[in-house]
């Protein structure tokens, strides 16, 4: 019963078919110029973090698709990646994971009663119907880490369910979220 959902759990993070656009969020630390940044590089050859994946898989092939999709990112706002992290002025890491969640959502139910004998209606009668929904939540943090100083200056994350679609094609969901967070990079532009 093993689910290799987290193709995009990596991109995490996703809605289903007839969800709003992804939203992302952030945290920053205000006293950092981001202005001064033009170089960035990742901070292992592997910098994918695993976070809590309620027992699924990830995809290999998750993690060169994230990073893809923030170097895109990084560049198109002029920023340069290069390989040596020593001669970076910042570093990007990123953090991966999913959780089962239960949606439960209880609504009146209206009923009327059956004829009486004599031809007239019985009382109304309002019961309650539940619909539970699982589902998996998939979430992708991106951090930045000042080089020089070596201390975490910027935090993006997103949440979105994890649909069938996304799993089959995940590549457009990893895009569109990262899109989502890297949009509040750098912060106050």
């Amino acid at each position: 019963m093993k689910k290799t959902i987290m193709t995009l759990v990596a991109s995490v993070i996703l809605l289903s078919g007839c969800a709003s656009t992804t939203k992302g969020n952030s945290d920053y630390d205000p006293s950092v110029n981001f202005t001064r940044y033009s170089t960035f590089a990742w901070i292992t050859e592997h910098p994918m973090i695993i976070g809590s994946t309620a027992g699924r898989q990830i995809n290999p092939m998750t993690e060169g698709r994230v990073m893809r999709a923030i170097e895109e990112s990084l560049n198109s706002k002029g920023l340069k990646i290069i390989d040596d992290p020593d001669q970076a002025d910042f570093v990007v890491a990123f953090t991966l994971g999913a959780r089962d969640e239960v949606q439960i959502t209880s609504y009146p139910t209206a009923y009327r009663g059956a004829w009486g004998g004599r031809g007239y209606w019985g009382g109304g009668y309002y019961g309650n119907n539940i619909d539970v929904r699982q589902y998996t939540e998939g979430r992708l943090s991106i951090d930045i880490f000042d080089r020089a100083e070596h201390r975490p200056v910027w935090h993006g994350w997103a949440t979105k369910r994890i649909t069938r679609k996304a799993e089959e094609d995940p590549e457009p969901v990893i895009r569109e979220v990262v899109a989502a967070i890297m949009a509040k990079f750098p912060p106050g532009v």
